[in-house]
């Protein structure tokens, strides 16, 4: 395992990567590693990335915990990889546990997902590989409820600025963080290998050879004590509507909060998810 980073970039976040089974891994770190950590994980959409998805969101965490925020393999800044032969989120989740011991962080973990990074924090709730203190998950179901809107809307992309334009507009709403929102997208879309990593990840199959092994995810759930936080957005078209109170109902230590806004709130409103996230970060700590 080699780490590497590059100067910093911000005031507020350091770029750093990390060596581990031949492939690079790009995160962002922030805050005073003396504090507890706060990891981010970004959504799946084209072009989804660390400082993308959780940019604003940032500084605001840093101001009270470490946080370290990776791009999957795939994504933003890390080598583009995507697996065939295993789970959507086994993958992941031993990315980010790499991460995390190349950052030295051995206590107890807040993970933080938004979309398809909330679905991977919420498929660590049954067996972890590291300590977690909480699980936040942010339009991220585990899998589970999504709308025909989610693979015919989201599954596709021109490689135009305008039709990466069409994704977000299902992301967040027209605000004036907008085009901000599609440029920092497109930079990493446009990257060398995203749309393939990310194309043949969604490439259909027949129905003969699917995976037909139960996946018995939701009955683990029940027994699951980690503090858990399901944010849903009011206005999402990616999801059944009641996903989170559902979960919710599964989870003994969770709650589901409804936030006036589309798919992901920390995009629309992240000061006011960002308030929510550190209200529930308190009750978790103590």
């Amino acid at each position: 395992m080699k780490l590497t980073h590059t100067p910093d970039k911000t005031e507020v976040f350091r770029e750093r990567f990390v060596h581990t089974e031949g492939f690079t891994t790009r995160y962002l770190e922030a805050g005073e590693n003396n504090e507890a950590t706060v990891m981010l994980l970004h959504d799946g959409a084209w072009g989804g990335a660390s400082d993308v998805t959780w940019g604003r969101c940032i500084p605001i965490l840093a101001e009270r915990y470490h946080v370290i925020a990776p791009d999957f393999l795939g994504f933003g800044g890390s080598d583009k990889v995507t697996y065939f032969d295993r789970s959507t989120y086994a993958p992941r989740i031993k990315q980010i546990t790499a991460v995390l011991a190349s950052a030295n962080v051995v206590e107890p973990v807040h993970v933080i997902g938004a979309s398809f990074g909330g679905s991977v924090a919420l498929r660590l709730l049954p067996t972890a590989p590291f300590p977690l203190k909480s699980v936040t998950s942010i339009g991220g179901s585990g899998g589970l409820w999504k709308t025909h809107v989610m693979q015919d809307q989201l599954g596709r992309w021109d490689g135009t600025h305008a039709d990466l334009a069409r994704v977000v507009r299902y992301l967040m709403t027209e605000t004036d963080e907008f085009t901000t929102q599609v440029e920092l997208r497109l930079k990493w879309a446009l990257a060398p290998g995203h749309y393939r990593a990310l194309a043949s990840a969604a490439m259909p199959i027949p129905d003969a050879l699917r995976n037909r092994q139960p996946d018995d995810w939701l009955d683990q759930l029940r027994e699951t004590v980690t503090p858990t936080l399901l944010v849903a957005g009011e206005h999402d078209e990616l999801f059944e509507h009641d996903w989170a109170a559902r979960l919710a109902a599964t989870i003994p230590n969770s709650k589901a909060v409804v936030l006036d806004s589309r798919h992901l709130p920390q995009l629309d409103r992240p000061d006011e998810t960002s308030k929510l996230i550190l209200d529930f970060l308190d009750e978790a700590d103590q």
